[in-house]
């Protein structure tokens, strides 16, 4: 259910929507769970937009500090309102300090929020940053495995306030907004962290160069071979799948791997993406959302090409007709497998006039993973808070209320932001891993997390932002099922080394230090 108002957040996203139907009006936004005070409570970050013309006026974001359940908002206190139009948000201790930092993407310049002991200090231009473009989404990864994050920077298309342009439906006298292919693909940006507090645009230098209308990413060990890729979700133009080739360079190789297009060779409306096994062989598969009518793509890593099973594994008739933005894998009932969740809402605020089909507010979608490669739709079944319509965008998990099992926050463009709490995911056993780095990066991006519990073998990869325009909680949550304890645990750090912890007690949150 939506506890949001309950809990003490009162977040209405400000949008604001035009006449003249300028296109970032209808993609924001995001937000993020982590724990920016280090009290072992997951806060909350929430990011707004406000008016293209008119500015920010009171729609700033805000930080909403979790005291044991209950939030208050910390926003002026911590320095952290935001500036531009806002878009998304990234968390990650990018100076390996000890805290987490924020990034903010925005319809130009970004932002990056130093934190410095529970109050945060903009230092975008000490760091050499301010991405200038229209940002959507972004993640961290150590590409180079040097022990730091760098920054990978999606951007959607050359937008410009005072280029405006007409679509829709001259015989009806109704204007839509523009789909990207009305304007100029925008390039992705990698900012390689030089370990100083400092960051330098080495886009071209490692082959991030390619055109395209991109809103979301993910990174991670696609192909197993120890380093991290990247894959970007374009909107109108061919996806992006970025294997690290070592030695600081990538290769696109999404017409290689199948995960370019849609199975009948379509560019799609690419929207969010995130990587699970939710297979449990082992290997991080991919999920992206896409518009309405077209289905979501499930792609199965089969070590080398990722065949699009949607439809073979019941989520491509289930998703047709919602047009989808923040998903995400996650086990909201604790049994092993990873669940899917999918955050929908129509881009058109006036789509009802024209197609009788659509709706501008659609339910979120909760999608059950029953094993053997077979997800079966529960939203229904999921409560009142999956019954109520949002023109949802981003989307986040996290176990707020640290009763054992996964909610979810979930934004409205334009609309009150809905906290999603779980209640009965817990009747599971379950673990949760919180890795601190040493040699690798203090966050553990990109390590591999292994356990085996009774017959159930897992994994998972840390990650620090997916779906869309969003950073969900860093600890890695495994759903044990019937298992009292984990009798293996194996953690395999970005440094190369290799940490087993045997006999691990099920419902409670293990901290491993990296050793050498």
């Amino acid at each position: 259910m939506d506890v949001a108002a309950q809990v003490g957040i009162h977040f209405v996203h400000h949008n604001g929507p035009s006449p003249e139907k300028r296109m970032p009006e209808t993609d924001g936004s995001g937000a993020a769970f982590f724990d920016y005070d280090g009290d072992g409570n997951l806060d909350l970050y929430l990011v707004n937009s406000g008016d293209l013309v008119k500015g920010r006026g009171d729609a700033w974001n805000q930080l909403y500090r979790n005291e044991g359940g209950q939030f208050t908002d910390q926003t002026a206190v911590a320095g952290v309102p935001g500036a531009a139009y806002g878009m998304g948000v990234l968390a990650g201790d990018y100076d390996n300090d000890g805290d987490q930092d924020l990034y903010l993407t925005n319809l130009g310049p970004d932002q990056l929020y130093r934190n410095e002991g529970g109050r945060f200090a903009d230092q975008t231009t000490q760091a050499g940053l301010g991405n200038p473009l229209w940002g959507s989404s972004a993640a961290y990864l150590d590409y180079d495995n040097d022990g730091d994050l760098d920054l990978l920077v999606v951007n959607y298309v050359d937008f410009k306030l005072d280029e405006p342009k007409w679509c829709g439906r001259r015989d009806m006298n109704l204007r839509f907004y523009c789909d990207p292919r009305q304007y100029r693909p925008s390039h992705n940006i990698l900012y390689r962290n030089n370990g100083e507090g400092t960051f330098t645009d080495v886009s071209r230098v490692a082959g991030i160069t390619h055109q395209g209308n991109g809103l979301g990413v993910v990174c991670g060990d696609f192909d197993g071979d120890g380093d991290q890729d990247a894959y970007v979700a374009n909107d109108l133009t061919p996806n992006w799948h970025y294997q690290n080739q070592g030695k600081g360079r990538f290769a696109e190789i999404g017409l290689i791997t199948g995960t370019a297009l849609s199975s009948d060779g379509a560019v799609q409306a690419g929207m969010g993406v995130d990587a699970g096994d939710y297979d449990n062989d082992g290997d991080l598969d991919l999920v992206v959302t896409n518009f309405q009518l077209e289905n979501k793509n499930l792609y199965r890593n089969d070590g080398t090409y990722f065949p699009d099973v949607s439809f073979k594994a019941g989520i491509g008739e289930a998703t047709l007709n919602s047009l989808g933005f923040g998903t995400f894998f996650f086990d909201y009932d604790n049994d092993g497998w990873q669940d899917l969740f999918m955050a929908n809402g129509h881009v058109h605020d006036n789509i009802e006039v024209y197609d009788k089909l659509a709706t501008y507010a659609q339910p979120a979608q909760l999608l059950h993973n029953e094993g053997k490669g077979r997800f079966v739709e529960q939203t229904a079944a999921a409560g009142p808070g999956f019954a109520v319509p949002y023109v949802g965008r981003g989307a986040a998990y996290g176990d707020y209320d640290q009763d054992g099992d996964l909610d979810i926050a979930l934004m409205s463009s334009g609309r009150a932001t809905a906290l999603l709490r779980n209640e009965g995911g817990n009747t599971g056993h379950w673990l949760q891993v919180h890795l601190e780095g040493k040699r690798s990066n203090r966050d553990g991006v990109g390590a591999k997390v292994y356990v085996q519990a009774g017959p159930l073998r897992l994994f998972q990869q840390v990650k620090a932002g997916s779906g869309y325009q969003s950073t969900s909680q860093r600890a890695l949550h495994f759903g044990l099922g019937q298992n009292a304890q984990a009798a293996r645990v194996e953690v395999r750090w970005p440094s190369g080394a290799v940490q087993v912890v045997e006999g691990v007690g099920a419902d409670q949150v293990l901290r491993l230090e990296e050793t050498p």
